[in-house]
């Protein structure tokens, strides 16, 4: 046991850091820095890139051909004259090169739906990034104010430590004087190693919740923290004004109804596939060609042509009409999807506007509770002096003391965590 004390004395001791981290720079290192966000970035960027007029098919493709072919077959050419040409290995060289032009200028209008999809694609990707964010931002702060509130606990817990170290001494010199029995010393000490205990599970606590706010941060978990004193009152929030916000700007809902709006343009798409194409094209080519036998010797040809292509289609297979079929069922799905998101925001609101009203009503509670137990732990604790109480009474008031704190952490942890819940489902997080 006396070793247990012993450690636990050396643990405070610990250098801390000279500069404290607030809550505003913990978000702020792990929007810049968080792995999960970096990623959802280049994803986000990668959207973008997509959304341009040439992948929408609406920029005309341009290329250069070329090609150089010799024959050499046997040939044999009967005239009507009665001549007959015939020679092994007639060489033959074609020389053909070409600049080529294909601008598709109608398409049913697919050019434009598909233009409008990527562009809701883009959009998405950006509302993905902002959930993103807006996660890492919650668990950074949760995190950092569990962290608070475990240091909090911790410091809580050593006095009630202080307090058992205390009453140990007054039994121990109780015992020494004949007023009190070793069995009163012996419970005094295994009381202490009790609580000396908790203090232990506290720092294994405070050690996690660290590492992983500082992995949140894109640091190294051993990374030392200092961190505020306390955990902020939840601020003032009227549900009203949470609902309507949440219907306009949540990330969830936002990014349901772009879903929905890239299956619609999906089906536009299709459709404009079974409508007429036409194209106009342009080629400026250069062709030689040499013959051993035959009517022609060389043939050369310099210049351009075009013209336009009409392709109106009539049977593939009903492959379009399938598809079409398919990407109505998914625009119905992305309805759903979206009544659903909307119908879960309402519901979760709800639940984080309970929990945040009862977790201020418990604060309220907590506090007054607290201030009677204190005043009580220090009546205890004289009248033990005076042996007009047992050492079992001061126990239980102590633990009460104890107990009546750390509830009252918990409490103001949680009405902070619901405040958060709360401004994260009205998207006014980040």
């Amino acid at each position: 046991m006396r070793p247990l004390i012993a450690l636990l004395l050396l643990l405070p001791v610990r250098p801390a850091p000279a500069q404290v981290l607030t809550a505003d720079e913990a978000v702020r290192i792990a929007v810049e820095r968080n792995h999960g966000i970096r990623m959802a970035r280049l994803d986000a960027r990668r959207a973008e890139l997509m959304n341009t007029a040439g992948n929408a098919g609406m920029l005309p493709a341009v290329d250069v051909v070329g090609q150089y072919g010799i024959d050499n077959s046997a040939t044999k050419q009967t005239f009507f004259s009665g001549e007959v040409r015939e020679r092994d290995n007639a060489d033959q060289r074609v020389l053909d090169a070409a600049v080529q032009l294909n601008w598709t200028v109608f398409d049913g209008l697919t050019m434009w739906a598909a233009k409008d999809r990527l562009e809701a694609l883009e959009l998405i990707g950006r509302t993905q990034l902002r959930q993103r964010i807006e996660a890492t931002v919650y668990d950074a702060l949760a995190a950092y104010y569990q962290l608070v509130q475990l240091r909090r606990a911790i410091a809580v817990q050593q006095e009630g430590v202080r307090i058992s170290r205390e009453r140990l001494a007054i039994a121990q010199a109780a015992e020494r004087v004949g007023s009190a029995s070793g069995l009163q010393v012996v419970q005094a000490r295994l009381d202490l190693s009790a609580d000396s205990a908790a203090v232990l599970d506290l720092h294994v606590q405070e050690a996690v919740t660290a590492a992983r706010l500082n992995a949140l941060m894109g640091r190294d978990p051993a990374t030392p923290l200092a961190v505020a004193a306390e955990v902020p009152a939840a601020e003032p929030l009227e549900l009203a004004e949470v609902q309507q916000a949440a219907r306009l700007a949540n990330s969830t809902v936002q990014q349901a109804r772009q879903q929905r709006i890239a299956a619609d343009l999906s089906v536009k798409e299709l459709r404009g596939a079974l409508l007429p194409r036409l194209d106009v094209f342009a080629n400026y080519g250069y062709t030689r060609s040499t013959s051993a036998v035959g009517i022609l010797q060389s043939n050369q040809a310099l210049g351009p042509d075009y013209g336009a292509r009409l392709n109106i289609p009539l049977f593939r297979g009903l492959q379009g009409r399938s598809a079409m079929r398919v990407a109505r069922v998914e625009r119905e799905q992305a309805e759903l999807g979206a009544q659903q998101a909307e119908l879960g925001l309402e519901e979760s609101i709800l639940n984080a506007w309970t929990a945040y009203t009862t977790a201020g009503q418990r604060v309220a509670l907590e506090e007054q509770n607290l201030a009677g137990v204190r005043t009580r732990s220090d009546v205890a604790l004289e009248s033990y002096r005076l042996g007009a109480i047992s050492a079992m009474e001061l126990r239980e008031v102590q633990l009460a003391l104890v107990t009546a704190e750390q509830r009252l952490l918990v409490a103001r942890y949680e009405a902070k965590l619901a405040e958060l819940q709360l401004k994260w489902l009205a998207g006014s997080l980040v």
